[in-house]
């Protein structure tokens, strides 16, 4: 006859399977999905919700019977009390086992309140750069679609616009706010590109860096423009990224900087 497992052994096991479906399971299922060539991991506050609605549903599923929340707690008295008598070497290993824990428990409190009083060392603080560098390859790059005049045909403006509320809007916004319904997900909130310290700082072919190659991976000294947007170069060619950046302008209200060498002319 097969022994079945007990509640307190089933309940942990639901808590560490909801906490592997959501670091394992969720980000590599969406990158399948997504087709992406990496995991595409849970926002960190989603995951705070979701191992808090664990633990909550696990509570009421308890309390809703007063057997269940006694079943629950068996293994744990019986733990704590111990056996009532050692008839076999297994009592004497499991008396074993009870003693190390039960001791363990006070060390590890106690070692934890010193950690977190104990004055911590870090190495220095490095100098933030504002914008992380441009490689070489995308310096000379300019926008095909604008004009000597600076201006660029409503017709790739508007092509452009499309592809920004299918592509962007999620994180960035209807307006390029940095509003989007999923932003408020993300640790790093999408930047407000009607901001005149965003995109209105930096080249166009800046831009087209940060949107085809994504945020992930910059060197820490730009943080906070490192962020979890995707790399874009998979899924859109070069040409839609260079209307999405003209219709993120005209759409923020904000002209991108000149480079130096136009700006000297």
């Amino acid at each position: 006859m097969t022994r079945r497992l007990s509640l307190f052994w089933m309940v942990i096991l639901t808590v560490i399977g909801v906490n592997l479906l959501l670091r394992l399971g969720v980000p590599y299922l969406s990158m399948l999905i997504a087709h992406r060539d990496a995991p595409l991991p849970v926002p960190g506050a989603l995951m705070v919700i979701y191992q808090a609605l664990t633990f909550i549903g696990v509570l009421v599923y308890l309390a809703a019977d007063e057997r269940r929340l006694q079943a629950f707690w068996q293994p744990i008295r019986s733990f704590i009390r111990g056996p009532q008598a050692i008839r076999t070497p297994l009592d004497r290993a499991i008396g074993y086992a009870r003693w190390a824990v039960l001791g363990a428990l006070p060390l590890l409190a106690g070692w934890a309140v010193y950690s977190s009083s104990l004055p911590a060392t870090s190495a220095p603080t490095s100098l933030r750069i504002a914008h992380p560098t441009i490689p070489f390859e995308y310096q000379s790059l300019t926008n095909p679609f604008r004009n000597p005049d600076g201006t660029v045909d409503p017709a790739v403006i508007q092509e452009g616009r499309v592809l920004f509320q299918i592509n962007c809007r999620p994180c960035h916004g209807t307006p390029a706010n940095g509003e989007g319904p999923m932003a408020y997900g993300f640790r790093l909130r999408p930047a407000n590109f009607s901001s005149e310290d965003t995109i209105a700082t930096v080249i166009e072919a800046y831009a087209f860096w940060r949107v085809r190659e994504g945020g992930i991976g910059l060197p820490s000294q730009g943080s906070p423009w490192d962020s979890a947007m995707p790399a874009w170069a998979g899924e859109l060619s070069d040409e839609q990224i260079w209307k999405i950046i003209a219709a993120e302008y005209q759409t923020a209200g904000v002209e991108p900087r000149r480079p130096e060498s136009a700006a000297s002319e």
